[in-house]
């Protein structure tokens, strides 16, 4: 886990799901360099002085573009950004996180019971997975029986959904959605991915219209 835990993050809560702890050299480079012993506060997914990766700071970006801005410093931060919490499906630390890369589906299965389990503690509202594998491998018929007996029925194949951009003339990428039960399921590319725009992602309806109801929620 990434993230703090909160009252509205350890049930019913939005949880960001990784590939794995991918950084790139010069962070690696900065994790050498620092005391093996230190370790970095938990916080809010949102905030500032914790968690700089390009993954999360990428990811803010899309929620913006979503129309969900995210409070960034600490004592701003409301119920709906202490709903949020992340962590990575797998536990193994590359710079290569890309879904064509050497991680599979079948890797992503065998490597499943950690994800598994904090589903299952938590049971969130919305589970947003960044990297075109996920999806799969939470559908894969070995997992099936597991994630239904945890969340509830399954609403049958992913929908896919493209952007709405017009005139773009850019990298098309498409994402997916489902709902297992009363959790709402996104499939998205990885922020890493190769000519992946912002604007693109930005359109993508699902998670504005999503988002924007969870955002309503947790004002009442």
């Amino acid at each position: 886990m990434v993230t703090k835990d909160y009252s509205e993050n350890l049930s019913d809560g939005i949880l960001i799901c990784g590939i794995n702890f991918g950084y790139s050299a010069g962070e690696e480079h900065l994790e050498k360099a620092r005391n093996s012993f230190e370790l970095e506060p938990k916080s809010f997914f949102s905030d500032s002085r914790v968690n700089k990766t390009r993954f999360r700071k990428r990811i803010l970006g899309w929620l913006e573009g979503w129309g969900c801005p995210l409070a960034t410093r600490e004592g701003q931060e409301g119920g709906f950004e202490r709903s949020f919490f992340q962590t990575n499906w797998l536990n193994s630390q590359t710079r290569s996180v890309s879904s064509d890369g050497k991680i599979t589906c079948e890797l992503l299965v065998d490597e499943a019971q950690g994800f598994l389990e904090l589903v299952e503690a938590r049971r969130p509202s919305v589970i947003l997975f960044f990297g075109a594998l996920l999806i799969e491998a939470f559908n894969d018929i070995r997992l099936r029986d597991r994630v239904v007996a945890m969340l509830g029925a399954r609403s049958g194949n992913a929908n896919v959904h493209r952007g709405t951009l017009k005139d773009y003339s850019g990298k098309r990428f498409f994402m997916k959605t489902q709902h297992f039960g009363n959790t709402r399921i996104m499939g998205l590319p990885h922020p890493q991915t190769r000519g992946l725009s912002d604007i693109y992602v930005g359109s993508f309806e699902p998670p504005a219209r999503i988002l924007k109801e969870m955002r309503e929620r947790a004002a009442l």
